[in-house]
């Protein structure tokens, strides 16, 4: 499947509420444009909602968007495009995913040495098991 997304997606595990709910809902991504809510709720597609995302070490931002899709049988929740942040709370938003890119950077490069360190303590085994082979 391709992705047809506009903005880099970043897997997290924040709280998000809604109002006169006290009981947080997981947000399993989200992105400069977006976020991915998981629930069983079934708020109708195009509804404007407004919800709060706890940025841990932080605090909340209030966040107005819409309804685009339900997600999938195997993983429902609400997709919801970001409309409108505060804009005094713009800054806040941008820099976590700024963060959460930078991170996503380094488990790659992290992945990438232990793949390349793996290969040369192989290729040393190799070389040892050639070594004793020879005497």
């Amino acid at each position: 499947m391709i992705d047809l997304r506009r903005y880099p997606r970043c897997l997290t595990k924040l709280n998000a509420y809604f109002p006169d709910e006290e009981d947080p809902y997981e947000v399993s991504n989200i992105s400069y444009k977006g976020c991915f809510i998981k629930t069983e709720k079934k708020i109708p597609i195009k509804k404007l909602v407004y919800v709060e995302i706890e940025i841990p070490d932080v605090g909340l931002v209030p966040i107005y968007g819409v309804i685009i899709h339900h997600g999938t049988p195997e993983n429902p929740g609400l997709g919801i495009e970001i409309v409108d942040i505060d804009k005094n709370m713009r800054p806040v938003w941008n820099y976590y995913l700024k963060a959460l890119l930078y991170i996503e950077e380094a488990k790659k490069a992290y992945k990438k040495a232990l793949e390349e360190s793996g290969k040369e303590e192989i290729s040393e085994e190799t070389k040892s098991e050639e070594g004793s082979k020879e005497s």
